[in-house]
């Protein structure tokens, strides 16, 4: 691989592996400032959500969140004909994808 001149004295693979460095300890700071609360504030308040609260929320359509239910990625339960979902499994599913989102951002070679 042929190396291209730089303007400053060190050598191009040390420059980007101290680059690396640098903004993997400003991701790790921001992470550990920042509190990762699940955005409940556009969730209704009720205990119990219908499935077009759940659509609303995940802003997917009635097929979608059947195809999740097949898949078991998600929890719910029927009552007579309706069904329902239990709004701290809602925002255990959004916490939980919060979270696996930052640490693939995290292990993300530069």
């Amino acid at each position: 691989m042929q190396e291209t001149p730089m303007l400053f004295p060190m050598a191009p693979a040390e420059f980007w592996k101290q680059i690396k460095t640098t903004v993997e300890e400003v991701v790790k700071a921001n992470i550990n400032q920042t509190s990762f609360q699940p955005p409940t504030d556009h969730l209704p308040e009720k205990a119990l959500l219908k499935l077009s609260d759940v659509c609303a929320v995940f802003q997917v359509s009635k097929p979608t969140l059947y195809d999740w239910l097949r898949q078991n990625k998600i929890k719910s339960f029927k009552i007579k004909s309706r069904r329902y979902f239990l709004r701290a499994d809602i925002e255990a599913m959004i916490h939980n994808h919060e979270t696996a989102a930052v640490q693939i951002k995290i292990n993300q070679p530069i």
